[in-house]
């Protein structure tokens, strides 16, 4: 006896060879043990239009019990897909595009999509052969997460083979591109009403144009919350000026008017303290110090959790996905989409009240 499986010998190598392997479970497989048709089963599963509840209930108990497991790349040829989705970033440095990517993930996978992540390495020489590479793996829709520069040219082989393009910031020479950000006005105005409480009436944004400038919202909500309760506003940038961080931090607190609260991204923020401690002065006691946005993954590397005007870029980069599978499936949408309820003040240890002067 063997087991209903026919050994030989494979007289090219010399060990047992089997003639027979087991079946893969198949939707029709699914159907019969449910006792319904294979149209009925195939809705069940993918929710293309509604079933019954109790046919529905029957399909899935029947996937469990044989195991079933859809074959995706069946799927894909069907519909003309390969079931991926791209997603380009200029850099991979901030913390903060593990969680946008980690959402991404999330909801791709609930749609058993796969995604393809490139990054530029904060070279524009590479976007082209890039963006040529995820035109060449043929994915189904494009995620545009902080690039630089006019993308028309790059962009033009995706819009003509009808593939959605999204992005989290608006581009130059490509008009008509869905944005699909956080809407950050709560979570900025409540930062300013709750630092304008401490007594605070001077802060400094140190800050990339990356963070701040393209995503014209947060600048003008950070400018009408601050106006709404007459606090002096400055915006440096180490890149704009040629400057780093500490050099900025060093000039700041010796003018006459010295700010008592700095705000910066979160890759920054740890470099600001420093550099606030070098010049002899103390976090909180001396200049408080918030950020903009925060990081599950790069928490450890800060020694203290500091305030925090933060971005769920996890729920970010879910619903980013989700509407750009929705593009694909439906047609993208016919605006700009604003994601409320993302953005909050988070108190810290790095802010407290204003120091009399």
């Amino acid at each position: 006896m063997n087991g209903g499986r026919d050994h030989r010998t494979d007289l090219r190598y010399g060990f047992p060879m089997a003639t027979e392997r087991p079946r893969p479970v198949t939707l029709m497989d699914v159907a019969n043990e449910a006792g319904v048709s294979v149209s009925t089963a195939s809705r069940a599963l993918t929710g293309a239009r509604r079933v019954r509840g109790d046919l529905e209930a029957r399909v899935r108990t029947a996937v469990e019990t044989l195991g079933y497991r859809p074959n995706e790349a069946a799927r894909g040829l069907r519909m003309a897909r390969t079931m991926t989705l791209g997603v380009f970033f200029h850099e991979l440095t901030n913390p903060v595009s593990l969680d946008l990517i980690d959402g991404l993930g999330a909801a791709a996978h609930e749609a058993r999509y796969s995604l393809a992540v490139t990054s530029a390495r904060g070279d524009r020489s590479q976007y082209a052969s890039l963006f040529q590479h995820l035109y060449g793996q043929r994915v189904d829709g494009l995620v545009l997460v902080w690039p630089f520069g006019e993308l028309s040219a790059h962009l033009a082989l995706f819009v003509r083979a009808g593939i959605p393009v999204i992005t989290i910031r608006s581009q130059r020479g490509v008009p008509g591109l869905p944005v699909v950000s956080a809407d950050t006005t709560a979570g900025i105005t409540e930062a300013v009403n709750a630092l304008a409480a401490l007594g605070h009436r001077g802060m400094t944004v140190i800050a990339h144009g990356i963070l701040w400038t393209p995503p014209a919202s947060r600048r003008r909500n950070l400018d009408l919350a601050t106006e709404a309760v007459g606090m002096r506003l400055r915006r440096r940038s180490s890149r704009d000026a040629g400057l780093t961080v500490r050099e900025i931090v060093a000039s700041e607190l010796s003018s006459e008017d010295a700010p008592t609260v700095f705000l910066a991204p979160y890759a920054e923020v740890g470099e600001v303290i420093e550099a606030i401690r070098a010049v002899g002065k103390r976090v909180p006691e001396d200049v408080s110090v918030v950020s903009f946005a925060d990081s599950r993954f790069g928490a450890a590397a800060l020694s203290e959790r500091p305030a925090v005007i933060d971005v769920d870029s996890f729920e970010l980069g879910r619903r980013m996905a989700q509407v750009l599978v929705d593009a694909i499936e439906n047609g993208p949408p016919s605006e700009d989409v604003r994601i409320q309820g993302l953005a909050r003040w988070v108190p810290g240890a790095t802010v407290g009240p204003a120091p009399h002067r």
